[in-house]
């Protein structure tokens, strides 16, 4: 029988009895939607956790000061006040003897509030250098943006730096640049306007688009270069929240993480800082991600074998009632190889078409999700379908059409023409 007259009878016998058809393939609809559905957020959260964690630069290392307990706190105590977390003898101890790091940038959490108007604000003011900017994943808006100072001039018009949110929270809509704002008793003006991407945080801590910029040089000379602790007790206070350490060579990251750790576990007393490298993280997320994916795969997968074992029945089922029309097709010269191509080209129609409809109930259930997702305010949910998702998918739709189709293919090809030809 040739290809052409294989197709006509396929189509012959699946038209004929059509909602047979729909049922012997609604299982294999559901697994493959299930599946595409699964890998297309799996895909999407992995997408969105890298990204966050790309963002924080994978050639970074982050240090943050973090206040000991107060049972465990045995910092160095200056006028009655405990110190704790970075130095600037971390600092330049960092600076001058790590050859590995291209860039290290202090950034120092100012304790005072900002009002908008009379209203007291979120937003966090923020002493750094210029340099952060480009560790970070930000854009500066504004062609008018002046250089953010690093050097400590100008003090009489003293500058910043806003976020945009921070932007909208003080001034509305109306033009933030050259306007300006109070931040502990000393008046600012806005010179630039930073937008994060990727709703990343500094140093995981702080929102870059609610903060405000201060050149350090400028805020050590306002403030002092050590501000009492917000988050802590009254009595303690830190010289610098995080540093950001760009390194020169990516292979040699973990050397420097090594000898950070060991430089600080010698030189304090507490254990009062803790590293986030975000090349690590990058890798312990995919890491887990990909078993993640893995699990949710093979839960869908019992969908397509609870689909396979259905089409494997409604086949036999089928075979019993056609069992006359194979005998007289037999008489009528065809072959036990016609019957089997006849039947298990049945079976592989019905699954390839099940795994398209699938597929694209898949990508709906997929996009539904987020939509919902994001409705209800959770921008963390995205629905990434691939190609290869999808040519996997129809790959494993045919095969489990192959697999569940060959056994009721062979029975039908095997009948006696003489015993199906009596077969009432």
């Amino acid at each position: 029988m040739s290809l052409f007259e294989t197709i006509l009878t396929v189509y012959a016998s699946l038209t004929r009895h059509f909602i047979r058809a729909f049922l012997a393939m609604l299982g294999i609809v559901l697994g493959i939607a299930a599946v595409v559905a699964m890998l297309a957020i799996s895909e999407g959260g992995k997408r969105g956790v890298i990204d966050q964690i790309k963002a924080q630069g994978i050639d970074n290392i982050i240090v943050r000061s973090v206040e000991p307990t107060t049972a465990n706190a045995s910092a160095t105590a200056t006028r009655g006040i405990k110190m704790f977390g970075l130095t600037k003898a971390d600092f330049e101890h960092i600076e001058n003897t790590f050859a590995n790091v291209a860039k290290l940038v202090p950034i120092r959490e100012i304790s005072t509030e900002i009002y908008a108007g009379q209203v007291k604000t979120d937003i966090t003011p923020i002493a750094t250098t210029a340099e952060l900017f480009d560790l970070i994943s930000c854009t500066i808006m504004d062609s008018r943006t002046k250089p953010f100072r690093d050097a400590n001039e100008g003090l009489m018009m003293p500058t910043c730096y806003a976020g945009i949110d921070a932007a909208i929270k003080l001034f509305g809509h109306r033009e933030p640049l050259g306007k300006t704002i109070e931040i502990g008793g000393t008046s600012f003006t806005v010179t630039g306007l930073v937008e994060g991407l990727n709703q990343v945080r500094i140093g995981g801590q702080y929102n870059i688009n609610n903060a405000i910029y201060i050149p350090l040089a400028m805020a050590d000379t306002i403030w002092g270069n050590t501000v009492r602790a917000r988050r802590g007790t009254a009595a303690s206070a830190t010289e610098f929240d995080i540093f950001y350490l760009k390194v020169k060579d990516l292979a040699g990251l973990s050397d420097t993480v090594d000898r950070l750790k060991n430089y600080l576990a010698t030189s304090h007393a507490e254990n009062d800082y803790e590293f986030q490298v975000p090349y690590e993280l990058m890798h312990a997320a995919e890491k887990t991600q990909r078993i993640f994916t893995l699990v949710m795969t093979s839960i869908a997968a019992i969908s397509l074998l609870v689909g396979g074992i259905g089409i494997m029945n409604i086949m036999l089922a089928n075979i019993f009632e056609r069992t006359r029309e194979i005998g007289i097709r037999r008489a009528l010269g065809a072959t036990k190889r016609d019957i089997l191509v006849q039947f298990l080209a049945e079976s592989m129609v019905l699954t390839f078409i099940g795994g398209a409809l699938g597929a694209g109930l898949g990508i709906v259930t997929a996009h539904s999700a987020e939509w919902v997702a994001r409705m209800n305010g959770d921008m963390t949910i995205q629905a990434v379908v691939t190609s290869e998702s999808i040519i996997i998918s129809l790959i494993v739709a045919v095969v489990t059409g192959i697999t569940f189709g060959t056994y009721p293919a062979w029975k039908a090809a095997n009948l006696d023409p003489l015993l199906a030809l009596r077969h009432e």
